[in-house]
């Protein structure tokens, strides 16, 4: 097994504690709150990359207190992870239905990180065009099943479609986007469109 960076720990370790964001719709507050508060959380992420990106000086203190977990892409002209974790947070509370947006959310902060941990520590088998491998992408499948099996109101096989495609997505290389967003609203909308039909048939 491979050793795995301090600062990367240290970022999955956030990763992980993101969950509290499908624990606390599904079990705690309503949507208009989630809203709310994943709406102020986006804002306040925003306004402080932007002070760090546009001022040296503020820039410097973040380095000095980050640097060492932050990745190369993210320190000049990149807004952070965290910050498109909350926005996608909002907008999948906003767009999906509860149990889509928890499933989805769960995908995100349970399976993302457990990929990346299980690449970099037991990885061995590359993907096509990247430096990410089949033992990740396994680890997504199995820890997003096992995060969201218990999600009432949407079906085994709608969840296997979602977290498949979720893994898919974090495999492809979004230059434009993080997948921290894409992951949630893309694997979201398809996982409501197949809901929708399934109704409707």
């Amino acid at each position: 097994m491979k050793q795995v960076a301090e600062g990367e720990l240290a970022r999955k370790a956030i990763h992980y504690s993101s969950t509290l964001i499908p624990l606390a719709y599904y079990f705690v507050l309503n949507r208009a709150i989630m809203l709310w508060a994943t709406g102020l959380l986006f804002l306040f992420f925003l306004m402080a990359e932007i002070v760090r990106l546009r001022y040296p000086r503020f820039y410097k203190l973040y380095l000095k207190v980050f640097g060492w977990m932050i990745r190369t892409h993210e320190k000049k002209d990149h807004l952070t992870g965290a910050t498109y974790v909350f926005l996608g947070a909002f907008l999948s509370i906003f767009f999906f239905s509860k149990e889509v947006a928890v499933i989805v959310l769960f995908y995100l902060t349970v399976g993302d990180p457990t990929a990346c941990l299980a690449g970099l520590s037991i990885g061995k088998t590359k993907l096509p065009g990247t430096e990410k491998t089949v033992e990740g992408s396994l680890a997504f499948i199995l820890a997003g099943l096992l995060a969201t099996f218990w999600v009432p109101g949407v079906g085994l096989g709608v969840k296997i479609a979602g977290v498949l495609l979720a893994a898919l997505i974090e495999y492809l290389p979004f230059k434009s986007f993080d997948d921290n967003l894409m992951i949630p609203l893309i694997t979201g909308t398809v996982m409501m469109i197949i809901l929708n039909n399934m109704i409707h048939i």
